[in-house]
Order: structure tokens, then sequence, then C-alpha cells
């Protein structure tokens, strides 16, 4: 069933999210390279079979439930900088509530400090607030991310943890939004704020830079798509002027407040420059990898868990991605921090067999049913399991059937960042050229339902698809 138009904000978000999928992307031919058959003959299929039903180890998604089922994670993690946890969309309940437990297991049981998100630096900052010091509404703060998928009650469960965590403990878990997906009031005012406090004098300067740049509406992405490509080069020479003054002006105030101005300003000429392009933006799969380097090391962020679509959290040195009317092959912010990090950098996916997700396609934000994947898909492979929703690690001793399996090509459902219905998802994939060279673990879940929105979107997921 499809729910009514989702308000202002969510058309505009929805249309931001595709932007980095649909805008401009000529039809391309991708080959998809089912995972089964790199099993080989069917004694490779039967082994495979039985080495995932062997190390599949069983996984509760209830957030509030004891942590002891996920001491595979430890395994996987390892002594990683960051984990990357991934989704294969961004409108499933159980796959945020498998995320958040095994959040809470690298924060609890590992000594992580920060969760950063798939979200937009500046209003991070505000998310980071809370969690640290209690100031302002949960509710409202969730609700003020403007992206229907994390305007959820499992991403407010997620934030309400945070706060009661750092209640209950002196070192502090943190949130960082690691992405540039829309401009804010925030970044522009806390960036003029810096600089009319160590600068005074090159105010007029900055503000005259940033003016036209000020873009802060829900039709920002229509808008800047609208412009000339000579237009879009001048605002992204005013973003790059306005950032190098930041960094110009004298550094006496304390170090933090001069790294966060930075950044701000750092994230708005991101945003100037990712979305000038046509279809996929590669740059702000870079921006990604270089925020969360920045918060390790000149902010003492400590080991990180980034959670993202397991296309941004993917180790592969590049993905293909297919969707209905084109494609595109690309290294993501996964494959940077594998870059940076090595073995230091961890990945772990997720898939689900069927249900139903929240999802939009043009106007409609709803429930969508998901049928079965088709053999071939990764999805399949791991639903033939004796276990329903189950953490598999990819690096336990394998024979080499299963090796090969594992080092070769596989092809996995990403439903991301919208789906029409009424289907199984094949049409939406995502192909690594080796299974365990793009993650280190996986997530499966046997049956998925909505995420449940908040707000005046309450009510059109979480019904279930008709």
């Amino acid at each position: 069933m499809r729910a009514k138009e989702p308000p202002a904000t969510g058309r505009y978000a929805l249309r931001l999210a595709a932007a980095g999928v649909a805008a401009g992307v000529t039809a391309t031919t991708v080959a998809v390279i089912p995972a089964a058959a790199q099993a080989g003959p069917a004694g490779g299929e039967r082994a495979v079979g039985a080495w995932i039903d062997r190390n599949a180890v069983p996984l509760t998604t209830d957030p509030r439930a004891p942590l002891d089922d996920l001491g595979a994670l430890r395994g996987i993690a390892g002594e990683a900088a960051v984990v990357g946890l991934g989704e294969s969309t961004h409108g499933s309940r159980e796959q945020f509530r498998a995320k958040h437990r095994m959040a809470r297991y690298l924060v609890e049981r590992m000594g992580f400090r920060t969760i950063a998100m798939e979200h937009d630096f500046s209003h991070g900052v505000e998310i980071d607030r809370y969690v640290t010091t209690g100031r302002g509404d949960p509710r409202e703060i969730v609700m003020g991310m403007r992206f229907p998928f994390w305007m959820s009650e499992e991403i407010l469960d997620m934030v309400r943890w945070m706060r009661s965590y750092n209640l209950a403990h002196d070192r502090q878990v943190r949130f960082l939004g690691a992405d540039l997906t829309r401009l804010r009031d925030r970044g522009f005012d806390e960036v003029t704020g810096y600089v009319r406090r160590v600068a005074p004098g090159r105010l007029a300067e900055l503000e005259r830079l940033l003016a036209p740049l000020r873009h802060t509406d829900d039709g920002q992405f229509e808008w800047y798509r609208g412009l000339t490509d000579e237009q879009r080069r001048r605002h992204i020479e005013d973003a790059r002027a306005a950032y190098d003054l930041v960094r110009e002006v004298p550094a006496t105030a304390p170090r933090t407040a001069r790294e966060y101005a930075e950044q701000h300003a750092r994230t708005i000429l991101g945003w100037y420059e990712s979305f000038a392009e046509e279809g996929f933006s590669p740059r702000r799969e870079a921006f990604i990898a270089d925020t969360l380097r920045w918060w390790r090391g000149t902010m003492g962020g400590g080991r990180i868990a980034y959670s993202a679509a397991s296309a941004h959290t993917s180790k592969a040195p590049a993905i293909t991605y297919r969707f209905p009317g084109g494609g595109w092959r690309a290294t993501m912010a996964g494959g940077h921090l594998h870059d940076r990090l090595g073995r230091r950098y961890v990945s772990i996916g997720a898939v689900f067999h069927q249900g139903a997700i929240t999802s939009s396609f043009g106007p409609g934000l709803g429930s969508y049913p998901i049928a079965a994947p088709p053999p071939g898909l990764l999805d399949a492979t791991l639903g033939r399991g004796r276990r329903a929703d189950y953490l598999l690690d990819l690096g336990a001793p394998a024979p080499g059937p299963v090796r090969s399996w594992l080092d070769a090509p596989a092809t996995a459902r990403m439903i991301w960042p919208s789906y029409a219905g009424g289907g199984d998802g094949s049409d939406h994939v995502m192909t690594v050229p080796s299974l365990r060279g793009a993650f280190d673990g996986l997530v499966h879940i046997r049956r998925t339902t909505p995420s449940r929105l908040l707000g005046d979107q309450e009510g059109r997921a979480a019904a279930g698809a008709r």
C-alpha cells in the first residue's frame, strides 16, 4: 500500500538521496554475477550451505536484550579503528535494531567512543550535544534530521540509549554526522560566529561570500541543479574562498572551536562540490572518509562505529550498483577507509530474505512488500541457512570450495534509496569483486518489517504492506 505524499522535508530529502543514484545517470548495462553460482557444482553449494550453518551465530534484534549472543562480533571487529555497520535498505526495522545492538556491544564491551552515521555534519553536532549534555528534546532532535528514514523510532531509540549510557559513565560516547546531505543554517551560523569572535574585521568579507550560498530551505537541491554550470562553478569558488578565509584567520580561539568552524566550512564547500556533478558523486564518498579521519585524529574521537548503507560501508576497492534505468561503478567511503586503515577498517554488511520495508517511489512514502530473492543473489544463498537471524564471520576457517566462494564476486540486493514495490528487489543490486574483500561479516535477517516513522509520518509504514 502506497502512502500519501510526505511533507516537504520528506520530498526534498528523498530527492537528495536519489541524486547520488539516479539524477543524470546514463543507462548502462551492468553485469550481475550470481553469488550462488560461484560455489561451482552442487557439491560446492552444499559445502557453502554447511559452512554457513556451522558458523552462523543466532542473533536477536531487540536492542534492550543482553549482549552475550554478540560475542562473535569481538572476533570480527578485532583491533579495528573503524567498523562499518551496513544496511541493505534504509527502511528495515530489524536491520536497524540489529545495528543498534552491535553499536551497544562495540561501545559497552569493546570501548568504541563514537557512533557515526550517514547524516549531515551540522545537525550531527546537535545530536552530539544532546547525548553528551542532555540539552534539547530527543524526539524533536531526531525529527530535525529531516531525512524521512532517519525520523524513526529506531533512530530515536539509539539516540536515547546513547544519552542513558553517558549518564552512567564517565567516558562519553559521541555522535558524529559524517556526511554532507544538506545545507543548514547552523553550519553557516557557526562559521560566521567564529570569524566574528576571532577576526571581526573579516566578517563582512565572509558574509559576502556566504550570502549567495545560504540556501538552507527544502528546495536547496532543486535550486542548485537548476543553475548553469558557470553559476555552480562560481558558487564553488565562493565556498572555497570562505573555507580558506576561516583557515587563514588568527588561531586565537580554543583549538576545538577552530576545528569545528573549519569543518562546518569544509562541509559547505563539500556540498557545493559534490552536488555540482551529474549523477553519482565520488567527492561525497571521499568527504565521509576524510571526516572520519579528522574526527579520529584531530578531535580524538576514538574507535568509531560508522552506520550507513552497505554500499557506503563496503571495503571493496569499488562496487557496481545497478537499478532500473542505469548504474555506476565507484569507490565508496568504505573503500577509501580500507585504503587508509588497512585491516583497521572492518565492514559488516546486512541482507534480508523477505518481508516489507519503508521506502518511497515518486512522492509516495510508505510500506512496500519485498518477495524472497531469486536464486543467484547472496541474499538467497544466506537465506537457505537453518537459522533465521544471524551474524556470520566471513573470516572463519573454511574448506577450499567455501574459500573460492568467499573470494569470488558476489551480488546482493541494495534497495537504496527508493523502491517501486511489487517485486523481489533484484532490480536494485550491488556487485562486489570479492565477497570477503568487501565484508568481514554479514548480518542476515529472515523477515523484515518496515521501520516505524515519527511525527506526521507515523502510521504510514508501520502497519506493513498490503
